[in-house]
């Protein structure tokens, strides 16, 4: 079979868990290429199988992803995908899942398996990442899933994740801030960003940003209403000065990004 697979992936959990499956497809003697959306390149033809695997961002996929996955031609027959989501708890993918098979159902696709896997959460300006031993933990049982998912695909055998609502927000606490963030937030929140003293202007946030969303300013990051919140900057800040007014510091924070993932490499 021949395999596709793309991915948006701020700190690489996304990119780790389709760069896997990628790896049981090929061991199992199938092709398998993977690739960012951010890369502008088009799905190749004649795939026999698509995959896709996003973030969980409030309770939905980002904003770059719901915009990729609208533009894509609708099939000119019924194509095979499966769509796998990481989020830092399950039970918080909220309507990820949905929104892409919804989109997806029109561009005449075969929704053939979907997942959520837990990798760790790197959401540095609002809550605190695990410690190092925590993510590899985390890590490696997301990993162990992704080999599983992988199979599974290849023998054929089906599954679809159902939609819950979150026992710790309840269906008011998941549609507020689903709603708020993809229509009020996502449009104001590159607005709260800044650096502490520690910045030394190196410019590695401009570099990385997926998006191209940072400029150097007089030797300082500006950002710009393009920012999907992918935590990238601030995650991969050296001198960890990177955060976010109004409740968004990350001094004594941990930081998070997977280990394998080399954001330049894969922008």
């Amino acid at each position: 079979m021949k395999i596709e697979l793309k991915y948006f992936s701020g700190t690489g959990n996304s990119w780790k868990i389709l760069d896997t499956c990628k790896d049981i497809f090929i061991d199992n003697h199938h092709t398998a290429t993977i690739s960012s959306i951010t890369n502008n390149e088009q799905l190749l033809p004649g795939a026999d199988i698509i995959g896709f695997c996003f973030p969980v961002y409030a309770f939905g996929i980002p904003r770059i992803c719901r915009r990729y996955l609208k533009q894509l031609h609708r099939f000119s027959k019924p194509q095979n995908v499966f769509v796998i989501i990481t989020a830092g708890k399950k039970d918080e993918s909220g309507f990820s899942v949905s929104e892409c098979v919804n989109i997806l159902r029109k561009k005449n696709c075969l929704i053939i398996y979907t997942d959520i896997v837990e990798m760790p959460i790197n959401w540095t300006t609002y809550m605190n990442p695990p410690s190092k031993e925590e993510a590899k933990t985390i890590v490696d049982l997301g990993i162990q899933q992704a080999r599983e998912i992988g199979n599974k695909i290849i023998k054929g055998i089906h599954k679809y994740h159902n939609f819950n609502i979150p026992e710790n927000y309840g269906r008011f606490g998941l549609y507020k801030e689903y709603y708020l963030f993809k229509y009020l937030g996502l449009q104001n929140m590159w607005r709260s960003f800044n650096v502490y003293g520690s910045c030394n202007g190196c410019g590695l946030c401009e570099k990385i940003c997926p998006i191209g969303s940072i400029k150097m300013v007089n030797n300082k990051p500006v950002w710009s209403s393009s920012c999907e919140q992918c935590m990238r900057c601030v995650n991969y800040c050296a001198k960890d000065a990177i955060y976010q007014s109004m409740g968004g510091e990350t001094s004594g924070r941990n930081r998070y990004y997977c280990q394998d993932f080399k954001p330049q490499k894969n922008k």
